[in-house]
């Protein structure tokens, strides 16, 4: 992509955002063609390009922008505000008034042009647009809270003299869910490696209602090409704001050459060098015709509204002209057997309860609520465009707040696409996700593909990774190389899950995503036509899109054995390069509950509990709990205590994992149940612990990870997780957490300061000593 720079949205003007409402009015979006590039924002291109000056701009909107982003190569705005949508409810037909329920949720509204610059809606309004930019770009991002204020929100119910009630003042704990905290906002660009400073990726930033806020991003020449997103993170209303749909999809392409030095790789390449697009440049692909990856960017969302009161109720309590006495005692979800439902009239939204500010995000609430996990903002829609043997990139990312995703692509066997759509269009007769699940295990009935894996959390595998199991928990990104090997019908599935892998305990049932119909395949296929395709169009790339031929030479090499080293950003991390020692274990404590973070401490004791949990606490917002020096390389060691597992995420700089030690056996194992595994562990021996991340590995959560670089990790229980990190080039204060948002909002979130060394086995006094808050 040489030259290109991705754009940014310019501020929509009133008429754009009337139209653009209107659209969202008229029914879903349609489904995203694999054929056109994704929406994204309007393309700006340098004058050196050959564009004319301020032809893009001038399309875009306002004039003022133009003076904002003045020597920037990306630049976007974005609107927080309430759109009115509706979203498909799989429980009854699509033909019956409850098959779609209207929504008022808070998203993310942005201009997005098309290719010849004109503005078109956004597709879908609960999946932001698509922001591509690459390495060394500046990427500016200016955001307006167009919320109502705290004390203008009217909440559910009434108070004690019949008036309705209103958010007044902030809990005394910054860790209880308040609907004080619902409105505010800031920004995270998840996974990317810039300064947590100023007004970069800070998250202990608060923008208000009512302000307009410039970020800056300066993305470093050096950093990987990726796929990342982005999504609210104000503690205290990352939940219900994630849940609302505020997330969106985040690229880097490169197009960077692998160099290869006398010892090894001197410079790394981009994955998107093999994996060129079929919309990327003009002559890409001499000398071998048909090499192209077409890509699908999927965004999994778990967006939870629930229904309350109805649409004429919510518009008179917006204008605040509605008597005292003829307001609605209104409060708790509209639930029954099967879920949460919307009678016909009603909206769905994600605020506050009256009991339980977080009732709708909280622990057990997603599977309580019979939602159905979204791609793209869109249930259970058909994703068109694939034809046999054509090797298709998947961008996986999970943007979702409560739900462990099996992916699973089944072939449908002994019906047809049509009688697929048709099932689904009759929905399951207002029963619960149960009754889906029957459908999915009657009707995608194929044995899984196997998916090829070369990309995880962003950043490229050094090992490719081949199988049908794939877990995504909160937060993670897999980039997977996918072809049919046969046409038909394949349904996108999200597999049962062992209990002690799935962040809701106890939330295991099959459901289906969305579905593909695939047309015949254009040319014979190699091998099986799945993953023997992919790694012949593989080596076909390498040899038409690497230029060096003894860089060439050694990539086929390595492909031969697995392994992309040519394309892995980060260097491993020696056993002689760690200085340095943490460690992290979550616990969830109570009732009343506690959502802590503490050290862990070896002890030795004969109830199977080799460690022990000190210095647990809950967040606090003026206390740092780790200080860490700029330049240092260090081991974190990790685990849970309680509550289940917990997706461990931290901020700026990425880790590589050194092994996922086991720790205690299976349950099953004191009762000699079938199928217990890893029964002669002694917890108090530990020679006994069985590494779980190697590539045999029988643990699917963890299995072939070893070596591999993450953000974000799901921590078990039992199991003790070793990373190792180095902290490079930025300082300054961010976070790291649970990425089960609302046990991140509830507390679960520790401060980290990364600081200059004083010489002297201490800090730079004036930056420790600098107060954030």
């Amino acid at each position: 992509m040489s030259g290109d720079r991705f754009i940014v949205s310019r501020r929509p003007t009133a008429a754009l955002l009337a139209a653009f409402a209107c659209s969202l009015c008229a029914g879903p979006g349609r489904a995203q063609d694999i054929a056109e590039p994704p929406p994204r924002a309007a393309m700006l291109r340098p004058e050196a390009d050959g564009a004319e000056p301020g032809a893009a701009l001038e399309s875009a909107g306002p004039s003022d922008a133009e003076d904002r982003c003045a020597g920037a190569d990306v630049c976007y705005d974005l609107a927080l505000r309430y759109v009115d949508g509706q979203l498909r409810n799989p429980a009854f037909p699509e033909t019956d008034p409850r098959g779609y329920d209207s929504v008022r949720l808070r998203a993310y509204a942005g201009l997005v042009l098309d290719e010849t610059g004109a503005p078109v809606a956004q597709r879908n309004a609960y999946v932001a647009p698509v922001v591509e930019i690459a390495p060394g770009d500046t990427f500016r991002l200016t955001f307006e809270n167009a919320l109502p204020r705290p004390q203008d929100m009217v909440l559910p119910g009434e108070d004690a003299n019949g008036n309705p009630l209103r958010c007044t003042g902030e809990p005394e704990d910054h860790n209880e869910p308040s609907c004080a905290n619902f409105n505010l906002t800031n920004m995270h660009t998840h996974g990317l490696w810039v300064s947590p400073q100023g007004n970069s990726d800070n998250v202990l930033l608060t923008v208000n209602p009512g302000i307009r806020f410039t970020y800056e991003y300066n993305i470093p020449d050096d950093h990987p090409a990726g796929t990342f997103w982005y999504h609210a993170h104000r503690h205290g209303s990352t939940a219900p704001q994630v849940s609302s749909g505020m997330a969106g999809i985040l690229l880097i392409r490169g197009d960077r050459q692998p160099r290869l030095g006398a010892t090894g790789w001197a410079a790394p390449g981009d994955l998107d060098v093999i994996l060129p697009r079929p919309e990327g440049p003009a002559g890409a692909y001499d000398g071998t015709a048909g090499v192209r990856f077409p890509e699908r960017t999927f965004l999994f969302q778990q967006i939870a509204y629930a229904c309350r009161w109805t649409r004429a109720e919510v518009d008179a309590l917006a204008a605040g002209g509605t008597p005292a006495a003829d307001l609605p005692v209104v409060g708790a979800i509209k639930a029954d057997a099967n879920g949460w439902f919307c009678d016909e009239g009603d909206i769905g939204m994600v605020e506050p309860g009256p009991g339980n500010a977080f009732d709708q995000v909280g622990f057990g609430s997603w599977p309580r609520s019979g939602r159905h996990t979204a791609i793209n903002g869109e249930i259970q829609k058909q994703q068109p465009g694939a034809v046999a043997g054509r090797v298709e990139r998947w961008r996986l990312i999970h943007g979702g707040v409560r739900e462990t995703i099996g992916l699973e692509i089944r072939k449908v066997e002994g019906t047809t696409a049509e009688d697929l759509r048709a099932r689904l269009a009759e929905g399951t007769g207002g029963k619960s996700r149960d009754a889906m699940a029957e459908t999915v295990e009657q009707v995608c009935s194929g044995a899984p593909l196997d998916l090829v894996r070369v990309a995880t959390d962003g950043l490229t595998r050094p090992d490719i990774r081949t199988g049908p199991e794939l877990l995504l928990q909160p937060a993670y990104r897999e980039d997977v190389l996918v072809s049919f090997p046969s046409a038909g019908t394949y349904c996108i599935v999200d597999a049962a899950t062992a209990p002690g892998s799935d962040i809701n305990l106890n939330d295991n049932d099959t459901a289906l995503l969305g579905f593909l119909e695939v047309a015949p395949a254009d040319a014979p296929l190699a091998g099986d036509g799945g993953a023997d395709q992919v790694m012949a169009m593989l080596e076909r790339s390498i040899e038409a899109r690497i230029e060096d031929p003894a860089a060439r030479e050694a990539i086929l090499a390595d492909l031969a054995e697995g392994r992309l080293d040519a394309f892995v950003k980060h260097r491993d991390i020696a056993d002689h390069e760690v200085s340095g020692q943490q460690t992290v274990g979550f616990t969830i404590q109570g009732p009343p509950f506690a959502f802590m973070i503490g050290r862990i401490a070896p002890t030795h004791v004969d109830n199977g509990a080799p460690f022990a949990l000190v210095g647990a606490a809950s967040y606090e917002a003026t206390r740092f709990d780790r200080i860490l020096p700029l330049g240092g390389v260090e081991e974190w060691t990790l685990t849970s205590f309680g509550g289940g597992g917990h997706p461990f995420h931290i901020h700026v700089n990425p880790f590589q994992i050194a092994e996922v030690l086991k720790y205690q056996p299976d349950a099953g194992c004191a009762t000699g149940a079938a199928g217990a595994r890893h029964c002669d562990i002694d917890p108090n021996d530990p020679a006994t612990y069985v590494d779980v991340s190697g590539p045999d590995s029988d643990e699917p959560q963890y299995a072939g990870l070893k070596g591999a670089w993450k953000d974000t990790l799901f921590i078990l229980p039992g199991h003790l997780v070793r990373l190792r990190t180095r902290y490079e080039r930025y300082i300054g204060d961010f976070v790291l957490h649970c990425h089960i948002l609302d046990h991140e909002d509830e507390g679960m979130m520790q401060n980290v300061r990364i600081a200059i060394p004083d010489g002297k086995g201490g800090f730079d006094r004036p930056m420790t000593e600098h107060a954030m808050h």
